[in-house]
Order: structure tokens, then sequence, then C-alpha cells
């Protein structure tokens, strides 16, 4: 059971006080990454593990096995013909990048867990992270930053922290995002108003509690202000400028995209000249097809 589906089947009153200790309560006795995943993690921590033994540990859950192949064969992973088993898919990506594939997915069956009453947002919130996390990947390869897979990760569950408030006060989110226009700064400041804290601290406290890793739990935090994420501040740039150019992409705002106005992270990724550049090739083209491979994803 997912951390999602347990939080909706649970009755009882909203938050009287503290919001933030109001969502992690009630999330407080379930996990997002089922035990198989988190055998195979913890498997996989381990150089000297083999494909078959990773991919052992994977195939006891179904669901996940289905999600990883589905994952491996779309338009990110598929190189030559598809993966038609978890051994195939395993061995063409590498442990590392399977790592962090087993996040992903796990957070494809959580967005899936949402309430159906909340599916528009479910879906939304689902395909800014997805295309967050394409955007993170193209940058990274352009811009030939060094990670393997941990920047897609990141991008993808750096609202993570809004999907548990979309799970478990719900009204209040509709108050929040009553003006979904207004620039993040104002967003955030907005939560703290209405909820005393903010999904970026949310999603750090979650995550944390969870065993994510140091660098993801560190994106979940700071994507909003990358230059307080100490050694993870490349990476936290990243996923900020991928955030905010994915958000302008969503509200057909190319134009002022192509200027990488208000876009404060760039300068800790690049030269603006060559951030510039990559962007260029996320084209309105671009953003439909990954929208509809996030919408297949979680069907």
């Amino acid at each position: 059971m997912s951390v999602l589906t347990a939080i909706r089947s649970r009755t009882g009153a909203g938050p009287t006080g503290d919001v933030k200790e109001y969502v992690l309560k009630r999330a407080a006795e379930f996990t997002m990454v089922p035990a198989a995943a988190m055998k195979a993690m913890e498997i996989g921590r381990n150089p000297a593990c083999s494909v078959k033994e990773y991919s052992g540990a994977i195939e006891r859950d179904v669901r996940l096995t289905a999600d990883i192949l589905s994952m491996a064969n779309s338009s990110l992973y598929a190189s030559g013909a598809p993966a038609a088993t978890l051994h195939d898919a395993v061995r063409r990506l590498g442990l590392r990048r399977c790592q962090g594939l087993i996040l992903s997915t796990c957070t494809a069956a959580l967005m899936r867990s949402l309430p159906f009453d909340q599916a528009r947002r479910r879906e939304a919130l689902w395909q800014h992270g997805y295309m967050t996390a394409v955007i993170c990947r193209h940058l990274n390869e352009t811009l030939r930053l060094g990670f393997s897979g941990e920047e897609f990760t990141a991008g993808l569950m750096h609202d993570l922290g809004r999907s548990l408030l979309v799970a478990t006060v719900p009204d209040l989110c509709a108050e929040v995002d009553a003006d979904p226009s207004k620039p993040p700064a104002m967003r955030l400041e907005r939560e703290r108003s209405v909820l005393g804290t903010d999904h970026c601290e949310l999603g750090a406290a979650f995550g944390t509690r969870n065993g994510l890793p140091a660098q993801l739990v560190a994106a979940i935090q700071h994507h909003h202000a990358p230059e307080q994420a100490g050694e993870h501040q490349t990476l936290c740039s990243l996923i900020a400028t991928a955030d905010q150019f994915a958000h302008q992409l969503e509200n057909s705002q190319l134009a002022a995209a192509g200027e990488l106005a208000g876009m404060h992270a760039i300068p800790f990724l690049a030269e603006t000249a060559r951030v510039q550049q990559a962007l260029s090739g996320v084209t309105p083209a671009f953003a439909t097809q990954t929208f509809a491979e996030a919408r297949r994803l979680i069907a």
C-alpha cells in the first residue's frame, strides 16, 4: 500500500493546529517505497551485486516490475529493441540509474494513488514533475554536469510536499492555489501564511523520515533556494532552473523563457548563454511529446 492510498483511507477531522505535524502524523505509519524496492536498493548499494540478484529482488513486486519496464522502454531510456524482461532493463540501464528509476516508479505509483476527486491536481502535479525531470536530464547531458540519473529522479520528486498536501489537506491547498499565476516566491509566502509551513519543508521532512538519499532530500527542500543547498547546490540549481522553465512551458510563456527571466539559479550551472542555448532545445513539440508520455506512465 502506498502512502497516499493509506492516507486516503483514513478518516478524521482536519488539522486544528500545526499543519506540518498533522500531515506528517497522518503519514507516519506508511512509507512511499514498498518492501521489494527497499530491498533492491539495499542490494544495489553493493558494487559487487549481480544483475540477477538485483532483478530478483524487484520481481517480488509485480506492479513495481511493470512500472520499471514501462519507464525503461519509454523514449527517455529506450535504445534499439525494447527490454522484454526486467533483467534486460537492469543490464541496459546499469545499477546506478536503476536505483533512481525505482524511486521514479514509486513516485508514479504515489501519484496514481491521489484521491479520485483530486484527479485534475494529480495529473497537473505529475506532468509538471515529469516535465521538470526531462528538462533536468536534457540540461545535464547538454551542459555535461556529470549526473547519472539522480537529476531525473530529483526533478520528478521535487514537489513531493505538494502531493502530500493535496492528499491530506486539499481544502487548504485550494486556498493556497487560488492564484496559480503568481511567481514561486509569492506562492511560497502564501503557503507559509495559510499553512504555517511550505511544500519544500514538508517534502524534505517526509523524505528524511523515509530514508531518501541526502541529495534528493536537498533537491526537495532547496529547489526554490539553491544557494542554501551547500554541497548539493549544482543539483538544486538544475532542479530550480528546470522547474521554472517547466512552469513557463505549461503557461505558454516561451517568449519570456527565451530571455531566462528571473531564473536566479542559472549562474550556479553555467554561463547564461550556454544555458539559454541548451534550453532552446526544449521546444513546444518536445513539451507535447513529454506531456503525452507522462500521461501514459500513470494511466
